[in-house]
């Protein structure tokens, strides 16, 4: 099941599979693996093998600390998620690649990206 603001992200007009707009893409890929980084947290803090071993450069390493490094880099990811979502000025366009101007999300992701944040 996707979380919230990626389906967000997913519902939006500029979202058109096989080619959905760059920038939407290139943020709800960072998402997506924002998520994934957060739900090996157990897998790392108990020294068990990761599903997806090449999604983390470098290898986080296993234990306690190396899980709280990797839950506190998803808490980084998402205020970055939030910069890039709630932009106005096209940085997150230029960050992603995109030409044109910048990308409303739309008032559901924004509040879907602050609420990451809220915790």
């Amino acid at each position: 099941m996707p979380a919230p603001i990626t389906r967000a992200i997913e519902n939006h007009e500029l979202w058109t599979p096989p080619t959905p707009n760059q920038t939407l893409y290139h943020v709800w890929d960072f998402l997506k693996r924002s998520k994934y980084m957060l739900s090996e947290f157990d897998n790392i803090e108990a020294g068990r093998a990761l599903m997806h071993p090449n999604q983390f450069r470098p290898a986080p390493g296993t234990g306690a600390a190396a899980a709280k490094k990797v839950y506190d880099d998803v808490v980084g990811r998402n205020m970055m998620a939030q910069m890039m979502v709630t932009d106005i000025t096209g940085k997150t366009a230029m960050l992603t690649g995109s030409s044109g101007p910048p990308v409303d999300f739309g008032s559901d992701a924004k509040e879907k990206v602050r609420s990451l944040n809220s915790v």
